[in-house]
């Protein structure tokens, strides 16, 4: 799938869905009859599959339109129930929420949730800062971060983590690399491989680590990257073989820039948590982002899989 769902057109499906009428859509959802049209076409491009059917005037759905809208109507409920407010003065909430992101994760959620958390809340000031989780978790403990979204670690102390979703770690590198079109690998196969790997001072840097202790490979020639673009650049121009997750380079593995092969025998699995200070209630903003966070991350690995 090329681009993001918009909540908007996901809204004019639903409309048109109850309706079967795309003139009575169009004054419902205020927009034009050509703006539905338009929407519904680019909608069952992104799906893959013809969601209506027409019979004279009234439009039907199909029955893959069926099962796009139930799921359309989880993630609506979903939405709601993140935006739930104490009184109801949604539109009132002000002040700042500061957000902690591990910089991979940013690239791949903080724009949809950022979006639609500054429809929920206009008046509210996101701050936002890229930092590793050992950092991360630090900036939580001592106040000065309200959430982070972080990778799970046994370090956590007085946090509370609400689960987001567990990915593997994966080799990446071009297709032109002496590795494409296996299917897996053994460990003699490591040794005398040089590696691209996140900065030493993550978590994810630590667990390759141990991958290659437990693996009996002496991990020496890698370079060490700070930033996953940079990292897959790297790979695309057969300068080593990455080691991230797949989701990180979904577009690159679909037009076939780089392949990837899973890690032999012990693999490395991570859970990405939403963490918070334990002992203390989330804000109603806080559990909004949370919220976003969740179905960002369900959409993003929905995609991953397909």
């Amino acid at each position: 799938m090329s681009e993001d769902f918009d909540i908007r057109q996901l809204r004019v499906f639903a409309s048109l869905a109850q309706t079967g009428s795309y003139t009575r859509t169009a004054a419902l959802m205020n927009v034009t009859q050509s703006a539905v049209s338009h929407g519904m076409r680019r909608l069952e491009q992104q799906a893959g599959c013809a969601l209506f059917h027409k019979r004279g005037k009234t439009s039907y759905v199909t029955p893959e339109g069926r099962l796009f809208l139930a799921k359309v109507q989880h993630v609506f409920e979903a939405l709601k129930e993140a935006a739930t407010v104490v009184d109801g003065n949604l539109a009132d909430a002000k002040g700042k929420l500061n957000i902690v992101f591990t910089s991979s994760i940013a690239h791949m959620i903080l724009a949809p949730v950022l979006r639609e958390f500054r429809e929920c809340y206009p008046k509210i000031s996101v701050i936002v800062r890229f930092e590793d989780t050992p950092q991360a978790v630090l900036e939580i403990e001592e106040g000065r971060g309200d959430v982070a979204i972080v990778i799970e670690d046994a370090s956590f102390r007085a946090l509370t983590a609400h689960a987001l979703f567990e990915d593997e770690l994966h080799f990446v590198f071009s297709p032109m690399h002496e590795w494409a079109g296996r299917q897996r690998l053994t460990t003699g196969k490591l040794s005398n491989e040089h590696f691209l790997l996140y900065r030493k001072s993550s978590v994810t840097f630590q667990r390759i680590e141990d991958f290659f202790l437990r693996q009996g490979v002496q991990l020496s020639s890698y370079v060490e990257v700070p930033d996953f673009e940079i990292m897959k650049q790297l790979a695309r121009l057969g300068l080593g073989v990455a080691v991230m997750a797949p989701w990180a380079a979904q577009k690159e593995l679909e037009e076939g820039s780089l392949v990837s092969l899973p890690l032999p025998k012990h693999r490395i699995r991570r859970k990405w948590v939403v963490v918070h200070q334990s002992g203390r209630k989330l804000r109603p903003p806080e559990q909004t982002f949370v919220g976003l966070c969740k179905i960002a991350c369900e959409q993003m690995t929905a995609e991953g899989m397909g």
